[in-house]
């Protein structure tokens, strides 16, 4: 899970959609429903990924302008790769 859940990340980074919002949604879920599977997978790099990728999902709206978009992509690639030099 700890895998499918980075693998989405990057995918979004790679080739981010116009209109962010549902991934923001979605990804912020998962951290919450998937927790416990990715952290008896990987426990560090949950927990780092877990502590700020939350709030940064949470700013997500529907309809950003593109530098919002920009610093949304900034923000949440810092915790990506926090959390991939966690890897075990």
């Amino acid at each position: 899970m700890f895998e499918k859940i980075m693998n989405y990340i990057k995918e979004f980074l790679e080739d981010t959609p116009k209109d962010i919002y549902e991934f923001s949604i979605i990804l912020e879920d998962a951290l919450v429903d998937d927790y416990d599977e990715m952290h008896n997978e990987q426990p560090r790099a949950t927990e780092i990924l877990a502590d700020e990728t939350p709030d940064i999902c949470a700013s997500a709206e529907p309809g950003m302008k593109p530098d919002e978009i920009e610093d949304f992509k900034r923000k949440l690639k810092i915790e990506y790769d926090k959390a991939m030099k966690a890897v075990v």
